[in-house]
């Protein structure tokens, strides 16, 4: 959805940055979740670098932050 409340086609969506916590917060606590752009995103601080990806696992209908390991 556009600032003024038009909808974007799909194909032509335009995404921003948004703000999900201050930096502080994520090296304290490692990970947090947020809903960005209509979709619920875990982020997390490792190693000096922040990755974020998509937190449902869409294969098992989980959230992939509490995926079990496979054997």
């Amino acid at each position: 959805m556009d600032a003024d409340g038009t909808q974007q086609a799909p194909e032509q969506q335009e995404y921003s940055s948004v703000c999900v916590g201050t930096e502080e917060d994520l090296k304290r606590r490692e990970r947090m979740t947020a809903v960005v752009h209509d979709r619920e995103v875990v982020i997390f601080y490792h190693g000096g670098e922040y990755h974020a990806m998509d937190i449902r696992c869409y294969r098992f209908r989980w959230p992939s932050m509490y995926r079990l390991p496979l054997a």
